[in-house]
């Protein structure tokens, strides 16, 4: 795998020892990275000139808010399992990062077969189906479960867990699915997103997190700064994937190395990933709040969405329309299987 941070920072933890040394050179500045004991996050994923957020301890628990104890602080509602609201230092950097499913993204003509099966979903993407169809209200794009109330389960101080049960035909999906989703914040800062699902009958699951996140909290694209680490995207016809992958070189949607966002260009595009398995994706940094925050995920694809209102999404998933594209990973989910997938926010300081 092609690493996007090309700096590996050896972080001396017994400062007797020495400093910390870099075996690269990079576009990233080579700033002393301060030694951070305590930190959940590989030596090879954290660039130069930054630190995890410092705290030693978790706050004792707040209802329906996780927080550390240098002023990152993360809301949540129970409609649509959300993240109302993400503060750092008292700023709004990031909201409504609601729960999408069954499936997230867009399906070619609301429909799609199963072992023979067609099924026909709600639409409410012009003639497709987007984030699993209908949702309730004015924000029936979002689909049901961003848009329904799910039952908390349980809370801690470093915690939330909520659920839903999606009944069997809910917007022509077949099975009776039914889904946790679990927020963890680490007291270093990395706020990690959790989802189990089961059915009794095949279906699809392919949820995501639809997070909006303006780095520097003043709702503007410019001193932004983005990284991807995807050599290819799929290339879209109406916001449907024509099935090809391609290049991302020479186009808008090279972002390898770090460079200013394009506020110019409009996004609502999937990269295909380099990588398999729980690694680091993308990295977005704000230059005016000197913060970053870093996307770690198991997923295929990552989605880039811009709003128009200083707003970027980077929404983990496996690619739109899958279960139309027999060269795309497959979205279903069987009876006696678990499906479970791991997203992780890092909030980091730049020093």
């Amino acid at each position: 795998m092609k690493n996007i941070f090309k700096t590996l920072i050896l972080v001396s933890l017994i400062t007797s020892l020495g400093a910390c040394s870099t075996s690269k050179s990079s576009d990233i500045s080579s700033n002393e990275l301060k030694p951070s004991p305590s930190t959940s996050i590989s030596s090879d994923y954290i660039t130069s000139g930054e630190d995890i957020i410092p705290s030693e301890d978790i706050h004792p628990m707040k209802e329906n808010e996780l927080y550390t104890d240098n002023g990152l602080s993360i809301k949540f509602k129970n409609n649509g399992a959300s993240i109302d609201r993400i503060t750092w230092n008292g700023k709004q950097i990031a909201k409504d990062g609601f729960v999408v499913g069954r499936c997230a993204n867009r399906i070619a003509g609301a429909k799609f077969s199963i072992d023979g099966t067609t099924y026909n979903v709600s639409k409410n993407d012009g003639q497709n189906s987007l984030h699993g169809g209908a949702g309730n209200g004015d924000n029936s794009w979002r689909g049901p479960f961003a848009t329904k109330d799910w039952t908390k389960v349980t809370q801690t101080a470093d915690s939330i867990t909520y659920s839903i049960h999606s009944a069997d035909g809910e917007n022509g999906y077949p099975g009776n699915m039914d889904m946790t989703v679990k927020y963890t914040l680490s007291k270093d800062g990395e706020l990690s997103i959790e989802y189990r699902a089961t059915t009794d009958k095949a279906t699809l699951c392919n949820p995501t997190n639809h997070l909006f996140i303006d780095i520097n909290g003043n709702g503007s694209y410019d001193n932004v700064d983005l990284v991807i680490d995807a050599d290819s995207y799929t290339p879209l016809s109406n916001q449907i994937p024509t099935g090809e992958i391609k290049s991302v070189e020479g186009t808008q949607f090279d972002y390898r190395t770090r460079k200013a966002f394009d506020k110019s260009k409009n996004y609502d595009d999937n990269y295909v990933l380099n990588g398999v398995g729980y690694r680091q994706v993308a990295a977005l940094f704000g230059k005016t709040s000197s913060l970053s925050i870093l996307v770690t995920t198991d997923r295929p694809g990552l989605q880039l969405y811009k709003d128009g209102q200083g707003n970027i999404c980077l929404e983990s998933q496996m690619m739109p329309d899958a279960i139309n594209h027999d060269n795309f990973e497959n979205p279903i989910l069987r009876p006696g299987e678990e499906f479970y997938s791991k997203t992780s926010y890092t909030f980091l300081a730049l020093n």
